[in-house]
């Protein structure tokens, strides 16, 4: 009974030590320089033609702790004035002193932010550092003003098709700004003349001397040598065009012309950017074919709305006029009837 008692009293006595030492460690724990962030700019405006610069560069100096620990440094952005309510937060990982940005990578998390883009904007930026779960401790705040771009921007193709009038052209899309504009545009006869604008008006616009060189405010009319629906690519990089035919359509028992050519097309709607039209269907079936051709198809293997590549004929089921949309990014189509 002796040794057990003996036994039981070490025990509790190491655990006493055990517990006694954590509570020291904690009591000890101790801040002992703050964390320090600097910018290597203060004003910034940032434009898609230099995309690939270097736009910022974050330096941190890390805090430390006495003993020194494992600490989590992370780098928070907020709009200035908000008090970091909503920061977009950035992990570094362990040993990182540095953070670089490129213009696009940082316009990005600029517009991720949610500022406007043409204008200038303050912004606050710190550096969090947390030990485990700990009370974070922060760096002072480094403030820059930044004047971001729109990641998408447009060109305007004004022409023949739609008696040259700029505010109601076609639209081409740059999704990330690196001066390729694509739309597609329904030219209704061949020979059909048509210019690129920057804007929706006449101020600047670009022509050509050959029909794939573009001249900026200077040149002919581009053409379009055949009627159709036709895939406008635009690079300003280059200064050069090309047009290829390019033309989503339905076919099948239930359009007008059955399943014989030509299908019933499709018109690209560059506000909502799907292909649509209107048309008067029987009872039947149809699919959706590009260029008039079996090459690329799709129907709708599940009847749910969503495309599949040479999948099942759609059924229409109650003949009437429809309005049809295809959009060609996500795979999804709508045929509602009127």
């Amino acid at each position: 009974m002796k040794n057990i008692i003996k036994f039981l009293f070490a025990a509790i006595t190491i655990m006493m030590v055990w517990s006694c030492e954590k509570d020291e460690d904690q009591a000890i724990l101790s801040l002992k320089s703050e964390p320090t962030l600097k910018t290597s700019a203060t004003t910034l405006s940032l434009s898609s033609s230099n995309a690939n610069n270097t736009a910022i560069t974050l330096t941190i100096t890390p805090a430390q702790y006495t003993p020194a620990v494992q600490i989590t440094n992370v780098l928070q952005f907020a709009v200035a004035g908000t008090n970091f309510s909503e920061p977009k937060e950035v992990g570094l990982n362990n040993g990182v002193l540095s953070k670089s940005y490129t213009v696009v990578e940082f316009n990005a998390l600029m517009l991720n932010l949610g500022l406007p883009t043409g204008v200038a904007t303050d912004v606050d930026i710190r550096l969090k550092t947390m030990v485990g779960q700990g009370v974070p401790v922060y760096s002072s705040v480094q403030k820059i003003s930044v004047n971001p771009y729109a990641l998408v921007s447009y060109m305007y193709a004004p022409g023949a098709y739609q008696n040259w009038d700029p505010p109601t052209a076609q639209a081409l899309k740059s999704a990330t700004s690196n001066g390729i504009y694509i739309g597609y545009i329904n030219f209704t006869s061949a020979n059909s003349g048509f210019k690129i604008t920057p804007m929706k008006n006449w101020d600047h616009s670009y022509g050509t001397n050959n029909n794939s060189d573009l001249i900026y405010d200077g040149g002919s009319d581009l053409k379009a040598i055949n009627a159709g629906n036709q895939k406008l690519t635009v690079n300003t990089n280059t200064n050069k065009f090309t047009l290829v035919p390019y033309s989503w359509g339905v076919i099948g028992s239930a359009t007008p012309n059955g399943w014989s050519d030509p299908d019933t097309d499709l018109l690209w709607n560059s506000m909502t950017e799907k292909w649509e039209v209107t048309v008067v269907l029987t009872v039947g079936e149809i699919k959706f074919r590009l260029n008039n051709d079996w090459g690329t198809n799709f129907g709708d293997d599940g009847h749910n709305g969503t495309l599949d590549a040479g999948g099942a004929n759609i059924p229409i089921s109650i003949a009437g006029t429809y309005k049809i949309s295809f959009d060609e990014v996500n795979l999804v189509y709508t045929a509602v009837k009127l």
